[in-house]
């Protein structure tokens, strides 16, 4: 290796500038690494991970072991809601160790679109950050408020509830907990049951925070890189607009190269996020199917703004994706409309050959499993339909 390599190698990586607000939160929730190990955040940033994601699985294992105690006694008392739950807290731990694993790639992402040293900082740059910033201000407080609620909405103050239904089909319900939960040894006495609670709320706000923090990190990543493609597509205009030929073409090849640049960004999107999406366009069907059928059976408030959650975070995400391909399709119309009539047959060509490569749209891909768009939210809708449908009719039949 040479000494340039190994100068190279050995640089300190610069700050990251954009998406500050969200890329702060994500760090107090230990998602991202701290600013002076970008690159290389190091076992003790995956430790600190792990031992958080251990501590919050309470409300998954009791939710589980109180679905498989209520099959195993042919109960069967409100296991919508440890079905809702179950598959809520996995899907966002899918989300979560998906992010995790490829935290590398979103530093890469987030690095270039802060670096102005090749190519000129976007005419928009700071309008963009701006704006987002403060409307990643607005998520929190809205994602915050939803978690809150669904947090209290839930068997925490249905005491009186818990314990009539306990007499009245001889039950052993643990009464005053997050969710309904089964432990092979006792935890319903003082302060066994309170810390068991604790617990719970802290397990089910950091998973479910973070699952919404990461969905809105999706959308702020496209917004960028849309501010990115119009920077191409101006820089392309403003080539074809200069007179002196040499001028010309010298400004047309740096536009070719941005061009590449920006076009490389979908890999490092869909290296980050592509196993997120395919979690949250699987999952998020079936949360939303139980979520509102817990709702319509049981009338419990938790499960239906579980549900509501979902459904912003997955609009979030097909309309991201929707987005970039719809900003992707930009360059060509920018470039076919722009003025080429007076351009040398050369240029005329190589403007021909980024055309061809512009009718491949940029997209956000769901693993090799889909693309997200407007039509794939309609497709999780439609699946969501069929859950709720499903459900209720199989319900009258039993009845």
């Amino acid at each position: 290796m040479s000494d340039l390599d190994q100068e190279k190698n050995t640089e300190k990586p610069k700050d990251i500038i954009c998406m500050p607000t969200s890329i702060k939160v994500f760090r107090l929730y230990g998602m991202f690494p701290s600013a002076n190990r970008l690159l290389n955040p190091g076992k003790k940033f995956y430790i600190k991970f792990a031992l958080i994601a251990l501590y919050s699985s309470l409300v998954l294992v009791g939710c589980t072991m109180h679905l498989v105690k209520n099959i195993k006694d042919n109960t069967y008392n409100h296991v919508e809601l440890d079905i809702t739950y179950i598959v809520s807290m996995c899907a966002g731990y899918g989300l979560i160790c998906s992010y995790i694993a490829k935290v590398k790639f979103a530093v890469q992402l987030y690095l270039f679109l802060s670096d102005f040293s090749e190519f000129k900082k976007p005419i928009d740059f700071e309008e963009t950050n701006k704006k987002y910033n403060r409307y990643s201000i607005y998520h929190y407080c809205y994602l915050e408020s939803i978690v809150i609620f669904i947090l209290l909405g839930s068997n925490i103050f249905k005491g009186d509830q818990c314990r009539k239904e306990n007499e009245e089909n001889n039950l052993n319900e643990i009464c005053g907990l997050f969710t309904y939960t089964w432990m092979p040894f006792n935890i319903d006495f003082v302060p066994v049951k309170q810390m068991y609670l604790f617990e719970q709320l802290f397990g089910a706000h950091y998973v479910y925070m973070v699952a919404g923090l990461a969905a809105w990190m999706v959308l702020e990543s496209v917004e960028h890189i849309a501010s990115r493609i119009r920077h191409v597509t101006y820089l392309f205009n403003d080539a074809l607009n200069e007179e002196d030929s040499e001028k010309r073409r010298k400004k047309f090849n740096f536009a070719v190269r941005y061009h590449i640049a920006v076009l490389e960004l979908e890999d490092k999107l869909n290296k980050t996020f592509s196993v997120f999406m395919f979690t949250h366009m699987v999952m998020t069907g079936a949360i939303m199917g139980y979520g509102v059928y817990a709702y319509i059976k049981g009338r419990n408030l938790s499960s239906f703004l579980l549900a509501i959650g979902w459904l912003v975070g997955l609009l979030m995400d097909c309309h991201s994706g929707q987005r970039i391909r719809d900003e992707s399709d930009s360059i060509a119309i920018g470039l076919y409309q722009a003025n080429w009539a007076h351009c040398d047959s050369g240029l005329k060509k190589d403007i021909l050959f980024v055309l061809m490569r512009c009718q491949r749209q940029m997209i956000l891909k769901a693993a090799s499993f889909g693309i997200m768009d407007h039509p794939m939210f309609l497709a999780v809708l439609k699946a969501s339909y069929s859950y709720i449908t499903l459900m209720t009719q199989n319900e009258k039949r039993d009845h």
